[in-house]
């Protein structure tokens, strides 16, 4: 009961962000590893149970996953900044 109560606050809260995008070139470093690393951390940073499978800090995880992060990234400034980002990659 407690694991399903932690995957729906999970589900459902939100950290407040910046609610502008960025203009211009998208980093991994300074626009999409931060956004991860409050939306995912710690489970898929080092020392999480995920990071082996699914490391967020290498953008090569982010560009094999593309759209497929909206799962857990649902804010749409946020969708938004991580879709750049994978246009500027191909």
């Amino acid at each position: 009961m407690l694991r399903i109560v932690m995957q729906l606050l999970l589900l459902f809260w939100h950290e407040p962000v910046s609610s502008s995008v960025p203009a211009g070139p998208v980093d991994f470093k300074r626009d999409i590893q931060p956004l991860l690393q409050r939306r995912c951390q710690p489970c898929h940073f080092p020392g999480g149970k995920m990071y082996a499978k699914l490391p967020f800090d290498r953008a090569e995880t982010i560009e094999k996953l593309g759209t497929r992060l909206f799962t857990r990234i649902r804010k749409e400034d946020e969708q938004e900044l991580i879709r750049r980002y994978l246009a500027q990659r191909r």
